[in-house]
């Protein structure tokens, strides 16, 4: 005997329940039943793993998140501390590389303190440069695109660049006064 419900092979012929859907049978005994089976759908299993097709990001609507905020501010600290860093280092080197250095008076550069400063506000603003960057990728990837994102990768790339310049020559200056004081202490014992 089977279950008309499931089609389901009986234990017995005086069996009330189904024991596979818990159905109710209704057997008379003696005659046969043909199983009602049932369509049963059946999941297959896939070997491919599922794979999101993309990945949601959050859309902030309403303006400018945090990140690109952050992007646009360095970058505009450090264009401005490229220039008072130019301002304060860029008359000692001016002086230091002119063939006609003694026109300038004394009072016009600040002299190696000057240097000194300068070269610590170019590195300053060398790392907020570096702190735009990495801000303005923070808000490519979570903030919806928008203008002043890309203007603060810009003037980020400017300030890293417009810093890198003055760093880059003061220790050009520094080895070359290492190297002249060198050679000044071994000639003259």
């Amino acid at each position: 005997m089977f279950c008309q419900n499931c089609g389901e092979k009986l234990e017995s012929k005086d069996q009330k329940f189904c024991a596979s859907c818990g159905s109710v049978t209704s057997s008379t005994p003696g005659a046969p039943q043909a199983p009602q089976l049932k369509a049963e759908e059946k999941q297959v299993t896939s070997p491919v793993k599922s794979v999101p097709a993309y990945e949601s990001k959050t859309i902030n609507v309403g303006g400018p998140g945090p990140h690109t905020k952050k992007c646009f501010a360095f970058s505009i600290v450090s264009l401005a501390l490229a220039g008072v860093g130019f301002a304060f280092g860029g008359s000692t080197v001016f002086r230091l590389i002119s063939p006609f250095y003694y026109y300038y008076p004394p009072s016009y550069s600040l002299g190696f303190i000057g240097l000194i400063v300068g070269a610590i506000l170019n590195v300053t603003g060398l790392i907020f440069g570096i702190l735009s960057r990495t801000n303005c990728s923070k808000a490519r990837k979570f903030e919806p695109v928008n203008t002043l994102e890309k203007i603060g990768s810009v003037f980020g790339v400017f300030g890293i660049v417009l810093n890198s310049i003055p760093v880059v020559i003061v220790l050009i200056i520094l080895i070359i006064m290492l190297i002249s004081f060198t050679m000044m202490f071994s000639m003259y014992p």
